[in-house]
Order: C-alpha cells, then sequence, then structure tokens
C-alpha cells in the first residue's frame, strides 16, 4: 500500500505553473518528458507541491 496523499497540497497543473511562474504547456512538457509526476483524479491532473516545491528542472530561460 502507498503512502497517504496530502490533498491540501494538491494544485492543479494550472495553479501550479501561476504559482511557479510558467505556463501550463511547460509543466505538461515535464510530465510528457517524466521529469515530473502528476496525480490523476477523476480525469483532472494534480502535482504533489510537497513533493516538488520547486520546479525540477534548474536550465530554462530566465524571463
Amino acid at each position: 500500500m502507498e503512502g497517504k496523499i496530502n490533498i491540501e497540497k494538491l494544485q492543479t497543473i494550472k495553479n501550479y505553473a501561476l504559482e511557479m511562474g510558467v505556463t501550463t504547456s511547460y509543466i505538461y512538457k515535464l510530465v510528457k518528458e517524466n521529469k515530473m509526476a502528476v496525480l490523476v483524479i477523476d480525469g483532472v491532473q494534480f502535482v504533489q507541491s510537497d513533493i516538488y516545491p520547486e520546479l525540477p528542472v534548474t536550465k530554462r530561460r530566465k524571463q
């Protein structure tokens, strides 16, 4: 059995991207490249912000 998930730390991809200052497309790209994992509940993808307090990729263009 897997560990418990803290539902207070779940964020939609859109909200997580806004908080990190990146686009949702960038987050989806990281997920597709297996650099980030998401949790799917009823077809909605969530990021566990306690696992990813920062973006896992540091090489990105500065704004």
